[in-house]
């Protein structure tokens, strides 16, 4: 999978203990509009998450778009778009930590199931949204200027202008799809 985007703070010693998370992140397009997550504070962001302990991208990808939006992927649908590597000081203790989030571009069945957020999600009111992809980078954008920001919030807009690059460009998916 290609890299498509390298987010390096360089506000880590190269002596610190390393945490390492592969994750995964799905665009999935409902009726033209992106389907994402979205908190109490307003943070939006793609369904998706770390890969558990035997899984694969794929079983990972379609485990958490499950438990994130109540919809199941389409298996065949799935389309690789790129891999983004994130590296910074951990915010929670004093080792760097390197993120690789894989994206790919998938389609969903009609039918939504219930949700199943872990309860950290259920603590900050996670919750399915959609909006237009202008609306969802107008969202994140607006988040990188407020006080205390997390770091994802930056990967989230940055992730939302390729997505946008690409979709028009027609190399991974039209957003008018319906379901």
């Amino acid at each position: 999978m290609k890299k498509i985007l390298v987010m390096d703070e360089k506000n880590y010693s190269l002596e610190m203990d390393e945490i390492i998370r592969e994750a995964v992140r799905a665009v999935i397009f409902l009726k033209g509009k992106l389907l994402m997550i979205e908190n109490d504070f307003g943070e939006t962001k793609l369904p998706g998450g770390g890969i558990e302990k035997g899984e694969n991208e794929y079983q990972a990808l379609m485990r958490e778009v499950k438990e994130e939006t109540g919809y199941d992927v389409i298996y065949e649908s799935i389309r690789p778009f790129g891999e983004i590597e994130e590296k910074r000081l951990s915010t929670h203790e004093p080792k760097i930590w390197h993120q690789i989030s894989r994206l790919y571009f998938c389609d969903v069945k009609p039918t939504k199931g219930l949700c199943n957020y872990t309860e950290n999600e259920k603590q900050y009111g996670f919750h399915q949204v959609t909006y237009s992809l202008d609306e969802a980078i107008s969202k994140n954008e607006k988040m990188l200027g407020k006080e205390g920001r997390q770091a994802w919030n930056e990967r989230e807009y940055r992730t939302l202008l390729l997505i946008r690059d690409a979709v028009k460009d027609n190399l991974m998916s039209k957003p008018d799809k319906t379901i």
